[in-house]
């Protein structure tokens, strides 16, 4: 088994692509449902919830993650240590590898502020959710897909296309772009799915596909 540090997500897209094309089975998380950095991880398949040890630590007070990400950086982390900082009960959250804790931890002020870190569940962090459903397309068009696996039009969901916001496998999309089984797409501010599937075709000639649509 062997994991990549915290990438973000076109970097992880990518690399999951790359391994999946290889037939190497991949887990790909950032400790929480709907995390932007994530880890790769390359596992036998025998161990389809393979993972390295994330933690969450939260600090009260605080309220600009970059301030904190520089400020952890400064400590000693490193960048591929450090996943998503976000807002959470009046502070910050930090999703950290279990071997950064302690350094992170040892960060005791930040802006005159004495820090108080407390260690909280992973899944208390975000709001996100993972579903996997069965949709019906008239072709592999990503804007198709786009929009069925998101709950949006079309036409927005193109907009966040032309505007450099949606990649496939870490790749920048464009208004032609095609999903094929296996890929990986990310929409910035949306979330982000994977065609894990052509099921077939309808009596009318449409698609069935499988996604798997995490936000």
């Amino acid at each position: 088994m062997a994991s990549s540090g915290f990438l973000e997500p076109e970097e992880a897209d990518r690399l999951a692509a790359e391994l999946r094309a290889k037939g190497v089975s991949v887990s790909v998380t950032g400790g929480y449902q709907g995390a932007r950095r994530r880890v790769v991880t390359a596992h036998p398949e025998q161990l389809p919830t393979a993972g390295p040890a994330l933690t969450a630590l939260y600090a009260p007070g605080l309220s600009d993650p970059q301030e904190l990400r520089t400020a952890l950086r400064r400590h000693g982390l490193e960048a591929e240590e450090i996943g998503d900082l976000l807002k959470y009960q009046g502070g910050l959250g930090a999703v950290v590898s279990q071997r950064a804790k302690g350094a992170a931890l040892s960060l005791r002020a930040l802006g005159g502020l004495e820090l108080h870190w407390q260690e909280v569940a992973l899944s208390r962090l975000g709001s996100g959710s993972e579903k996997r459903w069965q949709v019906v397309v008239p072709a592999l068009r990503l804007d198709t897909l786009g929009a069925k696996a998101f709950g949006v039009s079309r036409a927005y969901f193109s907009k966040g296309i032309a505007g450099g916001k949606v990649s496939i496998n870490g790749q920048s999309a464009h208004k032609a772009s095609t999903v094929s089984a296996g890929d990986e797409v990310f929409a910035e501010g949306l979330g982000r799915f994977r065609l894990l599937s052509v099921a077939g075709e309808t009596r009318r000639g449409n698609l069935k596909v499988e996604l798997l649509v995490e936000r």
